[in-house]
Formats: structure tokens, sequence, C-alpha cells
């Protein structure tokens, strides 16, 4: 009985060995490199960016931004101003507020 198992055993220890080997054979005799080796590449010619963050140009399109932004809040108040809106209010749907002091300012 111990010898049907100790024999299975050694048989399955021989099947992983061999299998072990195979495949440290093909890794031997594989043609290339095991890992992919890290290539230094050139920007190709329609990138714009080096790929190194410019503080000074973030900065310049977020004050370019910011000026378009004031540019429209100032033509929306102007409008405002200038009658150029019609402003019409509508009665919430859940009715009047309870507190008559709610809303003004102190």
């Amino acid at each position: 009985m111990q010898s049907n198992h100790l024999r299975a055993i050694s048989q399955g220890l021989i099947l992983i060995a061999v299998m072990l080997g195979l495949i440290a054979a093909a890794l031997w005799f594989r043609s290339g490199p095991l890992e992919s080796g890290a290539q230094a590449r050139t920007p190709t010619a329609s990138s714009e960016s080096s790929g190194i963050p410019d503080a000074g140009l973030q900065r310049r399109e977020i004050i370019e931004q910011l000026q378009m932004l004031n540019e429209r809040l100032a033509d929306v108040e102007r409008g405002l101003r200038e009658g150029a809106f019609v402003v019409q209010t509508v009665e919430s749907k859940e009715g009047r507020r309870t507190d008559p002091g709610e809303g003004q300012a102190q």
C-alpha cells in the first residue's frame, strides 16, 4: 500500500520536474530579453507638448479663461441694467414663507 502512494508521488514529482525543465529551456533559448527594455522616444512632430508641465503656460490659460468669463458676466450685468433682459418671477408651489423676517439682511 505504501509503495503505491510513494510511486504515485515520485511520478508526480518527476512530471513536475520535467515541466519545469521544459519551461527553463524555453526561457533560455528565447530570442529576446524576458522583459521589454525602456526606450527613449522623441516626441512626434504633431505633438505640441514636451510632456513636462509648464506652470507659466497653465497660469496664462487660466487667466485667459477668467478674462473671458468676466467679459460674459459683464455682458449679462449690462443687459440686466439696460433692461435688455426681462425677468419674470413666479410664486413657488410650496406657498409663501412662514417667517416674515427670513431672507432679510441685518
